[in-house]
């Protein structure tokens, strides 16, 4: 029997990655799962290889930056589980620009699908979840506290997206919903990461800053996400979690 049997888990971003590793950790628990990206391939890819390892999961195609495609997402996770349970909101892009030649299209795009992208995914399902309780864990990132991520709009973006999160969490406590954010750094997913270490030499200069001496895993975000999507932890509400091996308070 998993933690999770009967379930419903939808994660934004789930292609690859961490979302793909979440997802297969929701599904190695029992859950069903539902994989929201906007790479068709890799999507259905993932979906499928998770159906047939685990349990059943699907693919919906989706940019999350358009609030009527969160919509038919909504419709379809409804049309093949009839519910859901657990959001997690991973989609995300990022660039590596400084406010000096950042250009307001890399601007808009990194706000829209990080921050109005989450908001269009929790809008979606926002009934749902005043009738059926659940969680929704927000996977942020530690540049939102340290202003780092290769440039402004991640951090702006990101920072945004947990103060939704934590009025959310206000919003929807009362109604039995359980709302946190994990805020990872230095996660070797092997790909936002290597936009700010792109050689073995400047990851060997960061790992001297982490006093557990190793990067993350994606194994590590994915552990967090479903302690805090377990109702056995559900005391925990509203909160940012680091998850850095403790470099913040190097």
């Amino acid at each position: 029997m998993g933690k999770f049997d009967g379930k419903v888990a939808l994660i934004t971003g789930a292609a690859n990655g961490i979302g793909k590793g979440i997802a297969e950790q929701f599904a190695q628990e029992g859950a069903n799962t539902v994989i929201v990206d906007y790479d068709a391939e890799k999507g259905e890819e993932t979906a499928n290889e998770i159906t047939t390892k685990y349990q059943r999961s699907i693919f919906v195609q989706t940019d999350v930056s358009n609030p009527e495609a969160l919509v038919h997402v909504r419709e379809r996770v409804f049309e093949e589980f009839g519910r859901i349970d657990i959001l997690v909101l991973n989609a995300g892009v990022a660039f590596a620009n400084k406010v000096d030649n950042i250009t307001f299209e890399e601007w808009n795009k990194t706000l829209n699908i990080n921050l109005s992208g989450l908001f269009n995914t929790v809008k979606a399902f926002y009934n749902d979840f005043l009738t059926n309780n659940g969680s929704m864990v927000y996977i942020s990132s530690g540049s939102a506290l340290s202003g780092t991520g290769g440039g402004v709009s991640y951090p702006a973006s990101k920072a945004g997206g947990e103060g939704l999160m934590r009025g959310l969490a206000k919003e929807l406590g009362p109604k039995g919903v359980n709302v946190n954010i994990i805020a990872p750094r230095l996660i070797d997913s092997g790909k936002m990461m290597r936009v700010n270490y792109p050689t073995e030499e400047s990851l060997r200069a960061v790992l001297d800053k982490i006093p557990v001496r190793r990067l993350g895993t994606v194994e590590d975000v994915a552990n967090l996400t479903l302690f805090l999507a377990d109702p056995a932890n559900s005391y925990i509400q509203g909160q940012t979690i680091l998850l850095d091996g403790g470099r913040t308070i190097a």
